[in-house]
């Protein structure tokens, strides 16, 4: 006799409908109901139906969303491109993730219900780096990572990122520069201003005149702090601040209105990202936009072809950057 859902029902205290939703992908349950109730309709031998016809179960996992996945706006749009490419593909998608301020707890990850995981956010663990070294599971990453290079991956070009907030600059004729940095033992950020500073050098400019201010964090509260405190007893006309995430830039907006200092009449800002808020903010902010959506679906289909045992999931994939250029920047007129 096949099992139905009022046995699942029965085994795990929740009700049918909730069990139907939950089979179903509906976002209205939560990814914590969802996981046991999959694990226990796998472990009485449940018939899925529909867009779980192939018996497929993914991960998608976080490390340090911006507050939480659904606020984190980079990475719920990485989510959207993976759920859309796995709804496609009838392969259904978990969602998890875990604060920074949090011991990584392996047992979270349901490794007898899923088939692959893909992995992302900043800075990661190292006992979650260990953990995915251990598993016999596929897995991509969303972003580059020491010690994990074995796996495929699928990243922004940070590198060529910071070459084009630094070209911005440099066009724009800003002289005297400040980076706002999260902690540059993250390579997101050592990549970002290392692109910078080739820039400068490739164009034959000094950088003599950056200066690198680096953060525990790279929040909006870290942004606002390093202006405060750090940044303007020196501050020239030809003055910007380039801040390698568009969160630490809205801070820095913020800190800068506290000092009175007016943006872009007296000093530049850009950011990196390319947030939805940039577009929101008094001046609108210029930045440096990634692509998060290209990123899911990329991710998906290098953990698609792994899991078909195709050799095209392998490697490391680029996802070029472009300049966004709104009203915190203005052009100077060079000496």
């Amino acid at each position: 006799m096949s099992t139905t859902l009022k046995d699942i029902s029965e085994k795990t205290g929740f009700s049918t409908s909730t069990v139907s939703r939950a089979l179903k992908n509906d976002p209205r349950i939560s990814e914590e109901t969802k996981t046991k109730i999959f694990s226990i309709a796998r472990t009485l031998g449940y018939r899925f139906k529909n867009n779980f016809k192939h018996n497929k179960v993914i991960m998608f996992f976080v490390s340090n969303p911006h507050e939480s996945i659904e606020s984190d706006e980079f990475f719920s749009i990485v989510q959207r491109g993976i759920l859309e490419s796995a709804t496609e593909k009838n392969v259904n998608c978990l969602i998890q993730s875990i604060p920074l301020s949090e011991n990584f707890d392996n047992s979270i990850i349901p490794l007898d219900l899923i088939q692959g995981i893909i992995v992302g956010g900043i800075p990661m663990p190292n006992s979650m780096k260990s953990f995915l070294l251990n598993i016999d599971v596929p897995v991509v990453l969303i972003g580059k990572y020491s010690g994990l290079e074995k796996f495929p991956s699928v990243n922004n070009d940070n590198m060529r990122g910071g070459y084009l907030a630094a070209a911005e600059l440099i066009k724009k004729g800003y002289e005297d520069i400040f980076i706002i940095t999260g902690p540059t033992r993250v390579s997101t950020f050592s990549d970002r201003i290392e692109g910078f500073m080739k820039c400068f050098k490739e164009s034959s400019i000094s950088t003599k005149n950056i200066r690198i201010i680096e953060q525990d964090n790279f929040d909006e509260r870290a942004g606002k702090e390093a202006v405060i405190k750090n940044l303007f007893k020196k501050k020239t006309d030809r003055t910007a601040i380039f801040c390698t995430t568009d969160w630490l830039a809205k801070g820095a907006l913020e800190g800068l209105n506290i000092l009175k200092i007016k943006v872009p009449e007296q000093i530049g800002l850009l950011g990196f990202g390319g947030l939805s808020f940039c577009n929101h903010l008094t001046p609108k902010l210029s930045t440096i936009s990634l692509n998060p959506y290209l990123l899911g679906r990329i991710a998906f289909l290098l953990l698609d072809d792994l899991l078909n045992e195709k050799n095209e999931g392998r490697g490391s994939i680029f996802v070029e950057p472009t300049s966004t250029m709104r009203e915190t920047l203005i052009g100077r007129k060079l000496k």
